[in-house]
């Protein structure tokens, strides 16, 4: 008996340590899992730093998103993000029409947007270099707009077709030195310190050449043409957007070929084609649908620039003098010589059809030769019971002195071509 009430004590006492140790690992369990640093706090505050990482990855997300959409809607900080493009030059020449604004690359990885509309024409160049030229489509809607044909100018670091060389484009008005074609940037139409150079007024933004002073003038005005001393030159529709455009694109586009004739019942509403004309009368002077638009005063080759793409979603002027200037720094990197003095006659000594001769540079047809063209720039130049508001630029079939790079001064009412950018 006492054995046994030994081993009942012994195995109660067990008994009762067990319980106490129970109790102590329940006690402790229950701490783990419901106290201040419980499982089930600790599984909270996963959970909520989880949920906090969701919101903080979708906000990464967001904001990546908007600033596609920025540079995509041309809202973008001045080509500074990188742009992914969709194609290769390659892969689309001579394709199908891009149904929104889309961005390209040439092998050198230049960025080239094309808007919606507009296909890369079959005989584009491969590169920036060689000149990379969009045909209208279905961006206008007329027919006899559509297959007009322009140029991608470059704006930024261009990559040549010698990979081992780049250059930096600044949108600008440059004069050119008259021996070699050396350009010297006279105004930029931005810097990283005014944004909006292209405003500014003064010293800085005027160009002496042959006794005339040359300026471009921010705000848009109609023009008025009359050989008075009220003559007044169209300037740009809207310089502000063209220059904000090319910053953030990289670039922007030039009328590979003269103006053409294509249709409308006045000058306010004629649309001006820019591809081959079709043929060429004898009497440069008429009005004949199919041929050269070769005579024009500028407040009226204005209006039909404007309207050519009106309505359309893409922009369209008379060419500026950012445009033109620019235009020629690019060229003569492209091609490494001299095109700033080019003259007009030693390439065509009559008027020609557009696009027809040899004066064809990066695809850019006639800037050097046919006729002179109007320009939105300004010209100061008064005389004694008349004014010469109205610029004129490239070379011409007739004139010796006439050059690329050069720029002349017209009354309102003088007649010549028109190219739009």
């Amino acid at each position: 008996m006492k054995q046994t009430k030994k081993e009942q004590a012994v195995t109660l006492i067990a008994l009762v340590v067990t319980l106490v140790i129970l109790i102590i690992l329940a006690a402790v369990s229950i701490n783990m899992v419901l106290g201040n640093q419980g499982i089930f706090k600790k599984a909270q505050e996963g959970a909520n730093s989880m949920h906090d990482a969701e919101v903080n990855t979708q906000a990464g997300f967001n904001s990546i998103t908007d600033e596609i959409d920025k540079i995509t809607s041309g809202q973008g900080g001045g080509g500074t993000t990188p742009v992914v493009p969709e194609k290769t030059v390659e892969e689309v020449k001579g394709g199908e029409a891009f149904a929104t604004k889309t961005p390209i690359e040439d092998e050198h990885g230049n960025i080239i947007w094309v808007p919606a509309g507009f296909k890369v024409a079959e005989d584009s160049g491969d590169t920036v270099g060689q000149g990379i030229v969009i045909e209208d489509v279905s961006a206008s809607g007329d027919e006899k707009v559509q297959g007009s044909q322009f140029v991608w100018i470059p704006v930024g670091t261009f990559v040549k077709d010698n990979k081992s060389q780049s250059k930096e484009i600044i949108l600008g008005r440059y004069t050119f030195s008259t021996s070699n074609g050396k350009p010297t940037l006279v105004q930029a139409a931005f810097t990283e310190e005014e944004p909006e150079n292209f405003k500014k007024h003064g010293d800085t933004e005027i160009i002496e050449e042959d006794d005339a002073e040359y300026t471009e003038l921010s705000e848009y005005r109609v023009g008025k043409a009359t050989d008075g001393l009220d003559g007044e030159n169209a300037t740009a529709k809207d310089l502000a957007g063209f220059v904000n455009s090319a910053k953030t694109n990289g670039g922007y586009y030039i009328a590979r070929y003269e103006a053409s004739f294509a249709s409308g019942d006045s000058i306010e509403n004629y649309k001006a084609a820019s591809k081959k004309s079709k043929e060429f009368l004898e009497d440069s002077m008429s009005y004949t649908e199919g041929t050269l638009w070769n005579f024009i005063s500028q407040p009226d080759a204005s209006k039909v620039a404007i309207n050519t793409y009106s309505g359309s979603g893409v922009e369209s002027d008379l060419m500026n003098s950012y445009a033109w200037d620019t235009a020629v720094v690019y060229i003569q990197e492209a091609i490494g010589r001299d095109y700033a003095n080019q003259r007009g006659n030693s390439i065509n000594n009559k008027l020609t059809n557009t696009g027809t001769k040899q004066d064809e540079i990066c695809k850019i047809n006639d800037m050097a030769s046919n006729i002179w063209e109007w320009s939105t720039e300004y010209s100061a130049f008064t005389g004694t019971n008349y004014a010469s508001p109205c610029t004129s630029r490239g070379g011409d079939f007739y004139y010796s002195d006439s050059y690329t790079a050069g720029r002349g001064c017209a009354t309102a009412t003088s007649k010549m071509e028109l190219r739009r950018f």
